[in-house]
């Protein structure tokens, strides 16, 4: 299948006109004048860009200009001028004096970043990284060895840049001088949008049915150095996430990738199928309910709803433990492609849809659940080899990795933010059936828990290398449940997370303090410590069993002998929860929940 229409023509980045500009001041400082000034661009193709002027203006100092053609692109900078003036150290004091450095600085109607979260850190001039590089590399090209000083100036740029995102993304005082590839390519909607289909069909007659559809150059280079894409296989689908998906659905494809930059696939995630920022923009608003959703805390969510783009969430996220919400978009984004997908299909056969998350410097975030299980890509840290396979991952990790989670009386509400981060991400859940049934997330393989915890321990052996979860009741160190697996799994690496006990909150309900009170158990045990305890003590807290029900308590007292008043507690937190306080004759011939909360308080005999 071909594509007809126009071609459209590209131009040239504000970044490498800049380069341009500085070589051809370079070239004056160096003594020649010249009206064109080749360029290597990122790819490493050569390209030559006229210069409008260029002149001395002192004694080590010179300045000259390039015009900006974007093309076919409409880009608000078409048809400005960029001028570069290049000062040589010996002028310049701002820059070090250790050669052969470049220092760079915005003049003006160019912005400086004053916010977090973009590629230069605040305090920079707003110049890319790769407009740096190309700028150094023009100005190297003549003057190999003496330090430089750098001034790129956009005039106009001031009011220009208030028809652009930049002071909303913290860039001040003007434009950013951008660009990854050195070229602009137009992307003037319907036209730019069919220029990128015949992509998949080049893909597809290659012999390609994987493809991976990246927005732009952050994911491509993800696609093909974290992945091992071919180039044949990377397909540049720019904002037009949802048009590339129905091309390779329609061609056949049997699996798409999504791979691209945070602050893109975010939107996916939230379903917007074309990125553009005057198309749809909740990037921050999505961020901001998936780390709820994850157990961040309100400061937190309103932090992150501040922030000026996705990029700086990540560092947010990092220092809260919250990470997994980069695999939560990566798994949204991939669900949304797979349903559109399906749409599209009908009756016949949809690609299996994945999606990667990277950042800036090319670390993969997150990934969904079928990529994660695929391979090990190299992580931020660098700590794994691309495509490292599952059976590695587990080599490296050969010990049992398990949290104890308590999951309060039992209600939803009672889990900690921390509790439900874990239990989301498990894979496997071990519990009573009643906990598994209330709190085992999707998919996660269950573990039903009983009596005997040496079963326990030996089915849990079975899943060395995956994220284990125990749900406990209650408080877990109240029952010691981890101790009891440290001494059956001496080599399990255990943490645990405490949570809140139906003893506390009994305590809460009847406004007791926790000193007041002596703890007595009959889970599993006879009566004969709970009486010994209430003879030795006026107020006791018991915990009752299906067997060692209340009313048996309060029989079993009556028949001791001991004189008391008893207060029962049964389904705490939960919404027919009920409290009911009478002689130990009167609970006696009452009939409760046997999973409850007994207070004894001991009547002083008159």
């Amino acid at each position: 299948m071909t594509e007809s229409g126009p071609r459209l023509r590209s131009g040239f980045t504000t970044g490498t006109c800049a380069a341009a500009a500085a070589g051809a001041a370079a070239q004056v400082l160096a003594g020649s004048a010249c009206d064109a000034v080749e360029v290597e661009l990122p790819d490493g193709e050569r390209v030559t860009l006229a210069i409008e002027w260029a002149e001395r203006v002192r004694q080590g100092c010179a300045r000259a200009a390039v015009v900006k053609d974007a093309g076919d692109d409409p880009d608000v900078t078409d048809g400005m001028t960029v001028v570069a003036e290049v000062e040589v150290a010996a002028a310049a004091d701002a820059v070090a004096a250790r050669p052969p450095a470049v220092g760079f600085v915005a003049g003006p109607g160019v912005g400086t970043v004053t916010r977090a979260g973009l590629q230069v850190p605040p305090g920079e001039p707003a110049i890319n990284p790769v407009p740096r590089r190309m700028i150094a590399a023009a100005v190297r090209a003549v003057l190999p060895d003496e330090p430089v000083r750098v001034t790129v100036s956009i005039p106009g740029g001031e009011q220009v840049a208030r028809r652009t995102f930049n002071e909303r993304l913290g860039v001040v005082g003007g434009l950013s001088v951008l660009g990854t590839s050195g070229r602009v390519i137009p992307r003037s909607e319907d036209a730019w949008m069919r220029s990128l289909l015949p992509q998949v069909d080049v893909a597809l007659a290659d012999g390609n049915d994987t493809v991976y559809l990246t927005p732009g150059g952050f994911g491509e280079r993800a696609a093909r150095e974290r992945f091992g894409a071919a180039e044949t296989q990377i397909v540049q689908c720019s904002n037009f996430v949802g048009d590339l998906l129905d091309r390779c659905v329609d061609a056949g494809m049997a699996q798409v990738v999504l791979v691209g930059h945070a602050g893109k696939l975010v939107k996916v995630a939230a379903g917007v199928w074309n990125t553009h920022s005057r198309v749809a923009d909740a990037r921050l608003e999505t961020l901001a309910a998936l780390a709820a959703a994850a157990g961040a805390p309100p400061t937190l969510v309103v932090r992150i709803l501040e922030l000026p783009t996705a990029e700086a969430a990540v560092d947010v996220l990092a220092d809260a433990v919250l990470d997994e919400v980069w695999d939560d978009v990566a798994e949204r984004a991939a669900r949304r492609a797979s349903e559109r997908a399906a749409r599209r299909a009908g009756d016949g056969a949809a690609p299996r849809c994945d999606c990667a998350v990277v950042a800036y410097d090319g670390a993969v975030l997150g990934r969904s659940t079928a990529l994660r299980a695929a391979s090990a890509i190299v992580d931020r840290a660098g700590a794994r080899t691309a495509h490292a396979t599952a059976d590695v991952r587990e080599a490296a990790s050969p010990e049992l990795e398990l949290t104890v989670v308590g999951t309060g009386p039992g209600a939803a509400e009672w889990l900690t933010p921390a509790a439900w981060r874990v239990i989301r991400r498990a894979e496997v859940v071990a519990g009573g059936r009643r906990q598994l049934d209330r709190f085992a997330p999707p998919g996660a393989e269950q573990v039903v828990v009983a009596a005997d915890m040496d079963a326990v321990a030996a089915a849990l052996r079975a899943h060395v290398g995956r994220r284990v979860v125990v749900l406990a009741s209650g408080d877990p160190g109240f029952f010691g449940i981890p101790v009891a697996l440290r001494r059956l799994l001496p080599n399990a690496r255990i943490t645990t997370l405490p949570g809140v006990s139906s003893a506390q909150l009994a305590a809460a309900r009847l406004g007791r303090p926790w000193h007041e009170l002596r703890f007595a158990s009959a889970h599993g045990l006879e009566f004969e410590g709970v009486i010994a305890a209430v003879r030795e003590h006026a107020h006791v807290l018991a915990l009752t069993d299906a067997r060692r029900t209340p009313q048996a308590l309060a029989a079993a007292l009556a028949s001791a002998g001991v004189r008391a008043r008893l207060t029962v507690l049964e389904r705490l937190g939960e919404p027919d929860e009920r409290i009911t306080t009478g002689a130990a004759a009167r609970i006696a011939a009452q009939v409760f929940d046997g999973l409850s909360v007994v207070v004894v308080d001991r009547e002083e005999a008159t």
